[in-house]
Protein backbone atom coordinates (compact mmCIF):
# COMPACT_ATOMS: atom_id res chain seq x y z
CA UNK A 1 0.00 0.00 0.00
CA UNK A 2 1.31 3.35 -0.90
CA UNK A 3 -1.36 5.34 1.09
CA UNK A 4 0.54 8.58 2.78
CA UNK A 5 -0.70 9.95 6.13
CA UNK A 6 -2.86 12.54 5.67
CA UNK A 7 -4.70 14.85 7.89
CA UNK A 8 -7.77 12.20 7.19
CA UNK A 9 -6.60 9.64 8.68
CA UNK A 10 -8.59 8.17 11.36
CA UNK A 11 -7.61 8.71 14.89
CA UNK A 12 -7.52 4.61 14.80
CA UNK A 13 -4.82 5.07 11.94
CA UNK A 14 -2.64 7.15 14.15
CA UNK A 15 -2.67 5.26 17.23
CA UNK A 16 -1.39 1.65 14.84
CA UNK A 17 1.43 4.69 13.25
CA UNK A 18 2.65 5.67 16.71
CA UNK A 19 2.44 1.67 17.96
CA UNK A 20 4.33 0.81 14.72
CA UNK A 21 7.02 3.54 15.21
CA UNK A 22 7.78 2.80 18.80
CA UNK A 23 7.60 -0.65 18.79
CA UNK A 24 4.43 -0.51 21.60
CA UNK A 25 6.37 1.88 24.25
CA UNK A 26 5.11 4.93 25.53
CA UNK A 27 7.62 6.70 23.36
CA UNK A 28 9.28 7.37 20.31
CA UNK A 29 13.31 7.01 20.45
CA UNK A 30 15.50 7.94 17.83
CA UNK A 31 16.81 4.28 17.36
CA UNK A 32 13.17 3.63 16.63
CA UNK A 33 13.27 6.57 14.15
CA UNK A 34 16.47 4.96 12.75
CA UNK A 35 14.82 1.66 12.14
CA UNK A 36 11.72 3.01 10.52
CA UNK A 37 13.85 5.06 8.08
CA UNK A 38 15.88 2.15 7.09
CA UNK A 39 13.69 -0.28 7.05
CA UNK A 40 11.60 1.99 4.38
CA UNK A 41 14.94 2.88 2.35
CA UNK A 42 15.23 6.46 3.59
CA UNK A 43 18.41 7.90 3.46
CA UNK A 44 18.42 10.45 5.93
CA UNK A 45 21.68 11.15 8.29
CA UNK A 46 21.12 11.19 11.30
CA UNK A 47 21.77 14.50 11.92
CA UNK A 48 18.34 14.96 9.48
CA UNK A 49 16.81 12.53 11.88
CA UNK A 50 17.60 14.25 14.94
CA UNK A 51 16.18 17.42 13.73
CA UNK A 52 12.81 15.49 13.45
CA UNK A 53 12.88 14.36 16.84
CA UNK A 54 13.54 18.08 17.89
CA UNK A 55 11.59 19.28 15.77
CA UNK A 56 8.49 16.80 16.73
CA UNK A 57 9.11 17.89 20.61
CA UNK A 58 9.81 21.54 21.53
CA UNK A 59 8.53 21.29 24.71
CA UNK A 60 11.25 19.25 26.37
CA UNK A 61 13.72 18.14 24.01
CA UNK A 62 15.01 15.22 25.55
CA UNK A 63 15.39 13.34 22.79
CA UNK A 64 12.56 11.09 22.77
CA UNK A 65 8.59 11.85 20.96
CA UNK A 66 5.56 11.10 23.19
CA UNK A 67 2.24 9.93 21.80
CA UNK A 68 1.00 13.86 22.05
CA UNK A 69 4.11 15.14 20.59
CA UNK A 70 3.77 12.74 17.47
CA UNK A 71 -0.11 13.22 16.78
CA UNK A 72 0.59 16.93 17.16
CA UNK A 73 3.44 17.07 14.12
CA UNK A 74 1.06 14.67 12.19
CA UNK A 75 -2.08 16.42 11.93
CA UNK A 76 0.08 20.17 11.30
CA UNK A 77 1.08 20.88 7.59
CA UNK A 78 2.81 17.51 5.55
CA UNK A 79 6.20 17.49 7.44
CA UNK A 80 9.24 14.97 7.11
CA UNK A 81 6.97 12.56 9.49
CA UNK A 82 4.58 12.11 6.81
CA UNK A 83 6.42 9.68 5.04
CA UNK A 84 4.82 6.87 3.66
CA UNK A 85 4.82 4.47 7.21
CA UNK A 86 2.13 2.35 5.18
CA UNK A 87 4.78 0.36 2.95
CA UNK A 88 6.39 -0.57 6.16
Amino acid sequence: MTTKMSEKDSPDELEKAFILFSQNKPMIEFADLQRIARELGETMSDEELKEMVFEANKTDREGNVDKKDFLSILNKAPTVWSIQIYNY
